[in-house]
């Protein structure tokens, strides 16, 4: 990709006219992540409300080509790598000039909980529905996210929608493709850095502090 070489002072005044993602402040707690063996504190950090969509994903890289899945500007990019991921992470934060990057697993499993320990969000599998796109309830086809509910955090698509690149190089969270009953917020994948993932996509993170 050729988002990188892009970056210069014009690009970095004029930040605010790209599409881009809208960050939500998460507060901090204590996760026993899937990714580790013992319970972490995680700090307060800002996570995007969604997965960064088509049209945003195109201000970095404007040759990207849409998944026939999921083809609207607002749709999220998917058919990433963790390297796509890592490079619009470093594009981003050149041009804003804040650390922006993934989530640990850590930071990605507590904002999926919102405050609730539970491994999901509904006590009946039929309840799902209000809450995610899967196997079940996406017909074939990945559905808006927004037109779910947020989970107690503000945030939309965290299970289901589609699988979210991390910062150590896993996969969470599931898709519109996985079986309900193996969706949970400790849903967890490894698939090569360098390899595109058909319904894999994104959200940044920024420290607070």
């Amino acid at each position: 990709m050729t988002g990188t070489d892009r970056v210069g002072s014009v690009v970095r005044d004029l930040y605010t006219s790209y599409p881009r993602p809208i960050l939500w402040l998460i507060p901090g707690g204590t996760v026993r992540s899937a990714g580790s063996a013992a319970a972490v504190e995680v700090e307060p950090f800002y996570l995007s409300k969604t997965p960064v969509t088509n049209e945003q994903f195109e201000a970095f890289d404007p040759g990207f080509e849409r998944s026939a899945e999921a083809p609207g500007d607002r749709d999220p990019a998917i058919g990433l790598s963790w390297e796509d991921a890592a490079e619009y992470c470093a594009w981003w934060a050149e041009v804003t000039r804040k650390p922006i990057r993934m989530p640990t697993e850590a930071e990605w499993e507590h904002a999926c909980r919102g405050g609730d320990d539970r491994p999901v969000p509904w006590d009946d599998p039929a309840g799902a529905d209000e809450h995610l796109w899967d196997r079940e309830s996406s017909g074939g086809r990945l559905g808006p996210l927004e037109a779910k509910r947020a989970n107690g955090f503000g945030l939309y698509g965290m299970l289901g929608g589609v699988w979210e690149w991390t910062a150590g190089g896993a996969l969470r969270g599931g898709s519109w493709r996985t079986p309900r009953a193996e969706i949970s917020a400790g849903a967890r994948r490894e698939a090569p850095r360098d390899v595109p993932v058909a319904d894999a996509g994104l959200r940044i993170a920024k420290s607070l502090r």
